[in-house]
């Protein structure tokens, strides 16, 4: 799931009118008196070796401190997931995703119950929102990362009464361990869902991307 981001105020020194030309056969032009070439791409160089590798390279493990560092005028152009640019972004308009498909990194961030006890016949958020097991005192326990995400996407679909957590490890485990009822996280082939005895539900994806 990736994607390039930029903030609104950033502006490159391309020319930005593009045509079907691969790089090598575009004419080029003159911009401020250099010579550019019309292309289609961002090139983007990283350093290989020594400190700066590293310190890059540490930078690029952490995909919310990217989106952090956008916000924060640190950076001006970075790969992330749709999923870590709606959570740490939070609708920040001055957040623009230049290019939302880069064909890799497949996943969604998908609502997930049990596939048994009172949620056998449970197949839909809306058939979940009407249980009337979820009260102020018994509120619906969900294990999640998203903790900006999540409230947001049960309010929409009705619910009111609902926790959220974390857990150590995997996520798939908690309604087995008895510390959810419930999971919000990210599924590429929902092989782990299953595996789990978990299952996703009509309505509850939250996002997806590539």
């Amino acid at each position: 799931m990736a994607m390039f981001t930029m903030m609104a105020q950033i502006r490159f020194p391309l020319h930005t009118s593009f045509n079907a030309k691969s790089v090598s056969e575009a004419q080029p032009q003159v911009l401020n008196g250099n010579r550019v070439s019309k292309r289609q791409e961002i090139r983007l160089g990283l350093p290989s070796k020594g400190r700066m590798s590293a310190d890059t390279l540490e930078l690029l493990k952490r995909p919310k401190d990217i989106v952090r560092k956008l916000l924060s005028g640190d950076l001006d152009l970075g790969i992330v997931g749709l999923d870590t640019v709606s959570e740490y972004g939070q609708g920040n308009e001055d957040l623009i995703i230049v290019h939302d498909a880069l064909e890799y990194g497949d996943c969604r961030l998908s609502f997930a119950i049990p596939q048994y006890g009172i949620f056998e016949n449970i197949n839909s958020m809306e058939e979940l929102a009407k249980m009337s097991q979820w009260t102020e005192e018994r509120p619906l326990r969900v294990a999640t990362g998203f903790t900006y995400l999540g409230p947001k996407f049960m309010k929409d679909n009705g619910l009111k009464h609902v926790t959220f957590s974390t857990a150590d490890g995997a996520l798939e485990a908690a309604p087995t361990m008895g510390i959810a009822d419930a999971i919000l996280d990210l599924v590429s082939s929902g092989t782990t869902l299953r595996e789990n005895n978990l299952k996703e539900i009509e309505g509850g994806t939250v996002l997806e991307s590539q």
